[in-house]
């Protein structure tokens, strides 16, 4: 069980009085998680769920998402954005874990295949495992951990990448793909999903790359960009 630093220990119990706590409901699809995190790219949560359901309701089976033409999965998810780069990177992730499907037994779908790949193992070789996969980031592969299985990897987009620097919760060098090992070795696996969901909200709504709004911030005692702590309080001298 993880003890977490004092600091992050004050850092989100203000974030919980302030943004409260999201409801935590994993899917455990995590091929479904990982071709909606693909899709979620460079675009809203609106556009990219259609381009999901739309996806779904013409290929009901991964299987034959994979074996479809990719013009034809282009198509399909134009809502989404960047339909022809999505449509081959979504091709190639089913096509990778056929590989691998295929080098076993072959009987499961696909999606059982992963599902099963990803209970053998511990979240951190978990998130190796996605991350062989062409084309799925440190984020795509902890998204798809938290979200989707409900484990205890914690996922840096670029939100929370800024915040957690400017709270001293990682170092000013450690880059957003360093971030998720550091932060969710901090974080005990209760707190995943809460922190990361609360942080996002505090990176869009106060803490903005550009001129972050200070004078309103209910973290301002914690942070160290304006210096209300000092590097020995830390998690840095951890």
């Amino acid at each position: 069980m993880t003890t977490p630093p004092e600091h992050l220990a004050r850092i989100y119990a203000l974030l919980i009085e302030n943004y409260g706590e999201p409801r935590w409901e994993p899917d455990y699809d995590p091929l479904g998680g990982l071709i909606g995190t693909i899709l979620s790219q460079h675009t809203s949560d609106k556009n990219s769920g259609r381009a999901y359901h739309q996806l779904v309701s013409l290929y009901p089976t991964w299987e034959e998402v994979r074996d479809a033409p990719t013009e034809k999965i282009a198509e399909a998810i134009k809502s989404g954005g960047l339909a022809n780069i999505k449509a081959s990177r979504i091709q190639t992730t089913l096509l990778t874990l056929t590989a691998r499907q295929r080098e076993q037994d072959g009987k499961l779908s696909l999606a059982e295949f992963l599902l099963e790949e990803l209970n053998k193992r511990k979240p951190a070789e978990c998130w190796q495992y996605l991350r062989e996969i062409p084309g799925v980031g440190p984020k795509t592969a902890a998204c798809v951990l938290m979200f989707n299985l409900g484990l205890a990897f914690v996922p840096v987009d670029t939100h929370v990448h800024r915040v957690t620097r400017r709270l001293g919760l990682i170092g000013p060098k450690v880059d957003a793909n360093k971030a998720h090992a550091v932060i969710s070795a901090l974080t005990p696996a209760e707190w995943t999903h809460t922190l990361h969901v609360n942080l996002i909200r505090h990176g869009r709504e106060v803490c903005h790359a550009q001129n972050p709004d200070c004078g309103h911030c209910p973290l301002y005692p914690e942070c160290a960009y304006v210096d209300s702590v000092q590097s020995e309080e830390t998690v840095l001298r951890k």
